[in-house]
């Protein structure tokens, strides 16, 4: 326990500076993220398919140069046609590269893709959700006006306090008032009773965190019911979400017989294990985001 303490105090000092200030330092923070966690992924395919052990060196770069390219497009303003050309040669080259290996199969091919989709592609658009400049969004189509602030770094930390707080009470919850297995075959220390606790605290920190930071403002009576019904709902579907994700990286694990998909964050794990939920639950909100830009610009 003290060890998973001491690791959480020092992720937090590298971390939460890194968030705030956004920008290169995040970039490099993501990118890093990236290659870990495609090494992560690499290494657990080759736990049952040994063939795969000069891949699980090469892939993961795929993944941070993926990172660095959605932060170009996103940030930097070059063309998408890029992102979208790099993705498909890291996609088609990582295949290629099965074909030369004996015995290797079309699972090692999907295996391939999976590891650049889930580690580089996704941690990747979960990274621009911080890199949003601050736009203010007025709603022309509610019966009454909504502000929406769409602020990288506050959407970035409603984003990490659901995570949180979802996986936080799911646990306290569980622990002391668990009865029922909400996936016993996959996790079976996960509870019916801790999972709606963590959707239930994740859905009431987020909205709360939403009007207290502004990045939602109304001006009437009608437009805050309105605006906390939506919040509400996107809030209680990335708590979904976050718990989603963490099912999704337990079965990788159980399918795979590993305990941890690392060992970079002593008590914690690896980066799989302590960003899965994040990532899932990321992935869902930026989707939303772009969403409510299509509709509100």
């Amino acid at each position: 326990m003290k060890t998973r303490i001491l690791t959480a105090i020092v992720m937090g000092i590298v971390i939460v500076p890194t968030i705030y200030f956004g920008n290169i330092p995040f970039l490099i923070l993501g990118t890093f993220l990236s290659i870990v966690a495609g090494y992560e992924m690499m290494h657990m395919f080759y736990t049952k398919y040994p063939k795969l052990k000069q891949l699980q060196y090469i892939v993961p770069f795929f993944c941070g140069l993926i990172t660095v390219l959605i932060y170009l497009v996103n940030v930097q303003g070059v063309n998408y046609l890029w992102l979208i050309f790099a993705i498909l040669t890291f996609i088609i080259f990582s295949m290629g590269l099965t074909i030369f290996i004996k015995d290797s199969s079309a699972e090692n091919m999907l295996q391939m893709i999976m590891t650049v989709l889930y580690c580089g592609i996704l941690i990747g658009y979960v990274m621009s959700i911080r890199y949003l400049n601050q736009t203010n969004l007025v709603s022309s189509y509610l019966p009454t006006s909504v502000n929406v602030n769409l602020d990288g770094l506050r959407l970035f930390a409603y984003l990490y306090l659901i995570t949180v707080a979802t996986d936080i009470f799911a646990y306290f919850f569980g622990s002391k008032f668990g009865k029922r297995k909400l996936a016993p075959a996959i996790s079976p220390k996960k509870s019916v009773e801790g999972g709606i606790a963590g959707l239930v605290f994740g859905t009431i920190f987020g909205t709360a965190f939403a009007f207290l930071t502004k990045i939602v403002v109304t001006n009437s009576l009608v437009s805050f019911i309105v605006a906390a019904i939506i919040i509400l709902l996107i809030s209680m579907i990335i708590s979904f979400m976050v718990q989603l994700g963490d099912l999704v990286a337990s079965k990788l694990k159980r399918t795979y017989e590993i305990k941890d998909f690392g060992k970079i964050f002593p008590g914690h794990g690896g980066v799989l294990d302590r960003f899965d939920s994040l990532l899932f639950a990321g992935g869902f909100f930026y989707c939303i985001i772009l969403i409510v830009k299509i509709i509100l610009l």
